[in-house]
């Protein structure tokens, strides 16, 4: 006679071999299993069955309350008995709430009473042991490229290891909109959400149509569904419309993430489902500038064409050099002439990377950040999928150490405030009166202990400025002199001509050939 099949996961060892030891040699149930923690539990549960499942409620990493509400999105009606060490009523209720068949008291468990809640809820589930190791054909993952093709689909189908009848062919892709935090390790997370959401499907779907998955690298999902046998095609449409609005649903209800759906068309050719499917795949990876928490038909949709735009070099030059000279126009140099240009011309995500990347090198190479950031920042940004991910990554990685772009320690709290005002508003008409105002301090007190502190007197610093940010923009190569001068914040060209060729020993046109001279 077949015995009642039941896993155990208690982070106790003692715990778990008492359990084990009371069911030795029991004529109707045996311990199958046993696990530390509820990750290795589900993971197991995912591609075994039992008819029992012993959950503790007390454990590191995921509790019982979290592993039971994981557990039921794989096979909502196993019977899971809580174990626990508590006898608080209110922790009995909230087990029994969150889907806890039974529950026993660890310090009240003997082999009499564990064996007498075990026959009660085979009785109230009607538990019945299945011969052998049941296996499920249907549902089958995909997971190697090279495997997500039509003639390897029919192999599987014709030999009996899926249960797929390739007629009457719906694909589905799924692209879960992850968002990664600092706190999570990207890939993982990834990964966990696209089980997850593979659970919910095999449980929506259960055994009504036959249908397999294609799992990507980046964890999108491709479903695909048979309604063999069925000769309506309205039926077919409405059915896919009512899971994919369900399926969202639940994706943002249980997981907290939206999701990016997109349905194909009904086919009886698999080579054409699978290529439909592919190029379905495709069409998610266009939320790099559309965005996510979209549903998509792939007869209506128009995949992006995107551009082979390059910044300018001239353009880095400008970026490169206003980091090296701790100009607050740093930041806005990369945000409009280097983030929007990309955003307005829609790169390709390779050269969106590799513009990041090329900014990292340059953070680390000014000793705004080290080389473990560079490289932990790297590795985040290969889950990214949208633009705005990486575009906020830099700029938060920039915000993070503004401290690199603040006034030096050793100068007073005068005027420190003073040259940060300076930095950030020399492109306006500013002065020292001004300045003494914000600060606090007299006109004359202020520009006495500026020129001690700095070096320079209140104009000399403010020239000093405009003539740094005048170089940034000559670099950049695109603006006439003028134009120059008048963004730099000089009110007068002859005025701005005259300090240039006083502070660089050269005229601005001379400044202009030097840097070609040297490209």
């Amino acid at each position: 006679m077949e015995k009642v099949k039941i896993a155990v996961v208690d982070d106790e060892l003692t715990a778990r071999n008492i359990i084990k030891k009371y069911l030795e040699d029991n004529p109707f149930y045996e311990v199958v299993a046993d696990f530390q923690n509820g990750k290795t539990a589900l993971e197991w549960l995912r591609i075994n069955r039992v008819d029992i499942l012993l959950c503790d409620m007390q454990m590191p990493d995921m509790n019982g309350v979290e592993l039971m509400r994981a557990v039921h999105i794989i096979d909502e009606y196993l019977p899971i008995i809580a174990v626990s060490g508590f006898d608080d009523f209110n922790y009995v209720r909230g087990s029994l709430i969150n889907g806890a068949a039974n529950y026993i008291l660890k310090h009240e468990i003997d082999k009499e009473q564990l064996i007498r809640v075990l026959d009660q809820v085979k009785e109230k589930y009607r538990i019945i042991p299945e011969k052998g190791e049941p296996l499920h054909k249907n549902g089958y993952c995909i997971t190697d490229e090279k495997e997500f093709s039509a003639p390897r689909i029919r192999e599987l189908a014709e030999t009996g290891a899926i249960d797929f009848i390739p007629s009457n062919m719906v694909p589905v892709a799924i692209g879960p909109d992850y968002k990664c935090w600092d706190s999570i390790e990207p890939g993982e997370y990834k990964r966990d959400i696209s089980r997850a959401v593979v659970d919910m499907i095999n449980q929506m779907l259960g055994g009504q149509y036959q249908y397999l998955f294609y799992i990507t690298r980046r964890q999108h999902i491709l479903l695909l569904i048979s309604f063999s046998g069925q000769r309506s095609t309205l039926f077919v449409l409405n059915t896919i419309t009512n899971l994919v609005r369900r399926l969202r649903q639940q994706i943002m209800r249980m997981l907290d993430v939206t999701v990016t759906l997109v349905t194909g068309e009904v086919r009886n050719d698999l080579e054409e489902t699978v290529c439909e499917g592919r190029e379905m795949l495709s069409l998610l990876g266009d939320k790099l500038y559309l965005g996510g928490n979209r549903i998509i038909s792939s007869v209506m949709a128009r995949k992006i064409e995107y551009s082979s735009w390059q910044a300018p070099e001239n353009q880095w030059k400008q970026i490169e050099f206003e980091l090296q000279n701790h100009m607050n126009s740093f930041v806005d140099t990369l945000r409009d002439n280097l983030f929007e240009p990309m955003r307005r011309e829609r790169v390709s995500e390779e050269i969106l990377r590799k513009n990041c990347r090329r900014v990292l090198e340059m953070l680390q190479e000014n000793h705004m950040i080290t080389e473990n950031e560079r490289s932990a920042a790297i590795r985040e940004m290969e889950e990214f999928e949208e633009f705005e991910q990486y575009r906020s990554k830099i700029l938060n990685i920039i915000e993070k150490n503004l401290r690199f772009f603040s006034t030096e320690e050793h100068y007073s709290q005068q005027v420190s405030r003073a040259v940060d005002y300076i930095r950030e508003n020399y492109t306006r008409e500013i002065s020292l009166e001004k300045c003494a105002e914000l600060t606090g301090c007299s006109y004359t007190y202020l520009s006495r202990e500026f020129k001690k502190e700095t070096g320079l007197r209140f104009v000399e610093f403010l020239n000093r400025q405009r003539v740094n940010r005048a170089k940034s923009l000559i670099i950049r190569g695109d603006i006439s002199t003028k134009q120059v001068a008048e963004l730099a914040g000089f009110r007068n060209y002859n005025y701005f001509f005259k300090v240039f060729k006083e502070l660089e020993g050269m005229t601005p046109s001379e400044f202009v050939s030097k840097k070609q001279s040297n490209s």
